[in-house]
């Protein structure tokens, strides 16, 4: 049986558009759909669903691995000290019974009154804890560096309104609670309940999120064993504006004097953040922008490294001119003269040959012959 061919004239089948693209049985026999950048003309839709898939797991974990790693690395070895500002509720809370017990938990190196180092061998970890002075403008430029807030309360459970309302319009760093009430006796259980009941109805009154945010009640002095674990145990979150910028907590601050009225000023500290160019200007809250005339970096003093220090020169001295001078001369308008007026007076009194009908504002378009 001999079968049919078909003859020249045959129309052939027309192929099935599927656009410019290519599609995904193409890439698959071709091996590239296994590319998991996605990099390229197609971008991401040139991957599968199963390797889109896996290169959102892939970016989950870089995520989680990245953010485990600067947990235990804040406040470790190789780099800063936590930074804990000790802010009291209100101005009757006492500060120093807690300033006293937390020194109590490791080794401590003195900074100023009410600032010092606290090394725990236990924990592997080092913290500048720092208590401002009591006015606002002082509590509010410290709590700008903090990492952490450590706010007082006592049993009263009051808050300065003014300080609460500052506090929310600046940006709350990680927030930790801690009630101190030290008692010889202990409380009922009932008691207890009730009230770290009715405190948490405090914290959401005054609109305090308790989501990441730890509280902690304080009524005997061997509470303050498992304190300094809570305060390096935090779910951590950066304010968007620290991002941005480099700041520090000064440690020592020495003036050198070079003249009668001038002088450097030496500030030593932890340098956070986004770092410093020599070549850029610092703010000094409470006394305007200055120069940086070097960068010298110093080995830790907390830890035996035998790192040399490195000294970063201002090559590029930037101005300190913030504002544009005011031109008193600029955009001056001037008032006419007593020519100008007879001129005007002048133009006025002329006539004009129009024909009739025309009205007076098409006069004034109309030229006359001397003009023309």
């Amino acid at each position: 049986m001999v079968s049919h061919k078909a003859g020249p004239l045959k129309q052939a089948k027309k192929a099935h558009k599927h656009g410019k693209h290519r599609s995904k049985g193409s890439l698959s026999v071709k091996g590239k759909a296994g590319i998991l950048s996605g990099k390229g003309k197609g971008g991401l839709t040139s991957l599968t669903k199963k390797d889109r898939k896996n290169r959102e797991k892939q970016l989950k974990q870089a995520k989680q691995i990245n953010s485990a790693a600067e947990k235990r690395g804040l406040g470790g070895a190789g780099c800063a000290p936590l930074c804990v500002v000790v802010l009291p509720a209100h101005a009757g809370v006492d500060t120093a019974q807690t300033l006293h017990l937390l020194k109590a938990q490791g080794e401590v190196h003195p900074l100023s009154d009410n600032s010092f180092y606290l090394l725990s061998s236990k924990l592997k970890k080092r913290l500048q804890v720092v208590c401002p002075g009591e006015g606002i403008l002082d509590q509010l430029d410290t709590v700008k560096c903090a990492d952490l807030l450590l706010l007082l309360w006592d049993s009263s459970f009051d808050i300065d309104p003014l300080l609460r309302t500052c506090l929310f319009a600046q940006g709350l760093p990680p927030v930790h609670h801690m009630v101190v009430e030290i008692s010889k006796q202990r409380l009922p259980d009932k008691d207890i309940s009730l009230q770290k009941k009715q405190f948490n109805e405090i914290l959401q009154k005054n609109n305090f999120s308790l989501n990441n945010a730890k509280v902690q009640f304080m009524r005997q002095e061997s509470d303050f064993d498992t304190a300094l674990w809570n305060l390096v145990n935090f779910k951590q979150h950066t304010l968007g504006f620290l991002k941005e910028r480099g700041y520090l907590i000064s440690s020592s601050v020495e003036m050198q004097q070079t003249g009668p009225d001038t002088g450097t000023l030496v500030v030593k500290g932890y340098l956070r953040g986004r770092g410093l160019d020599p070549d850029q200007l610092v703010h000094i809250p409470g006394h305007g922008h200055f120069r940086i005339q070097r960068i010298v970096t110093s080995p830790d003093p907390f830890s035996d490294s035998s790192v040399t220090g490195t000294v970063y020169e201002c090559s590029n001295p930037p101005s300190l001119d913030m504002e544009c001078e005011v031109d008193e001369m600029d955009a001056e308008q001037t008032w006419p003269t007593e020519e100008d007026f007879t001129e005007a007076e002048e133009a006025r009194k002329q006539t004009k040959r129009v024909p009739k009908g025309t009205s007076a504002y098409q006069a004034v378009w109309m030229l006359s012959d001397d003009e023309e």
